[in-house]
């Protein structure tokens, strides 16, 4: 209901009985010992507030206030932050990813004593690696701004570490370090212990796990000959068996 449908309602002079039944059908609560100045008192506080609330809402919906989405800015995501990091992922058991940034004072070191860069990726498996004692490595010459690199790697379920750096004197010197990372397997990895439950006693053991194949023999009825006869032997043996010969 809004301000003037109230306002001419209560100008007609209704009944407490009337006003009663207004005031329920706009879902306003009252009590029983309210008299009838009370109700119309309640009623007209109900109509100033519908009152500020509609113009409260016309003043939002009007046009010059209506919040428009902003023109979209035309940001260029910067190729470099100058920040000296190197990381390597794993892609799947056979592939690592390495990504990297350098700083401008490194990359100008780096130009002063090799006109080469090269990233390395070294196969470091169980070893304490100190820079020269990979089981293998894989090296691509790159530009300083290049970024990133996919590498091919040889084994799954191994540890490998990249490198950016140069060779000087026929050694190779690391600038910058990634960690180490670990491929995934390329199989699914069986656990040499077994956890097996007793649901009455609630209690758990654990038994060593056997992994000998077991083989399942399985009697089959035959009308052909015993061992693994060619095409035109079997031929022949279903031949005889369905003339009855």
């Amino acid at each position: 209901m809004s301000n003037e449908e109230i306002q001419t309602f209560l100008s007609k002079d209704p009944t407490i009985q009337d006003l009663r039944r207004y005031a329920k059908m706009m879902g306003i609560n009252l009590k029983r010992t309210m008299k009838k100045k009370d109700i119309t008192r309640v009623l007209k506080k109900f109509a100033q507030k519908s009152r500020q609330t509609s113009s409260t809402t016309t003043a939002k919906s009007s046009p010059s206030e209506i919040l428009r989405p902003s023109k979209p800015v035309d940001a260029q995501i910067p190729s470099s932050y100058s920040r000296d990091f190197v990381v390597i992922h794993p892609v799947n058991p056979y592939w690592v990813y390495v990504m990297w940034d350098m700083s401008s004072w490194t990359a100008r070191c780096v130009s002063d004593h090799s006109s080469k860069l090269l990233v390395r990726v070294s196969d470091i498996t169980n070893i304490i690696y100190d820079g020269k004692n990979a089981h293998r490595f894989k090296e691509a010459n790159i530009s300083p701004d290049a970024g990133n690199w996919y590498f091919q790697v040889d084994f799954p379920d191994a540890d490998y570490i990249a490198e950016i750096g140069y060779y000087i004197g026929g050694n190779f010197n690391s600038v910058l370090k990634s960690k180490i990372t670990r491929t995934p397997r390329n199989s699914p990895k069986f656990s040499d212990y077994e956890i097996w439950v007793d649901l009455k006693k609630g209690s758990r053991k654990e038994y060593k796990a056997s992994h000998e194949e077991l083989v399942f023999e399985r009697a089959t009825k035959s009308s052909g000959p015993t061992d693994n006869p060619s095409s035109e032997e079997f031929i022949k043996t279903i031949s005889k068996s369905k003339s009855g010969r």
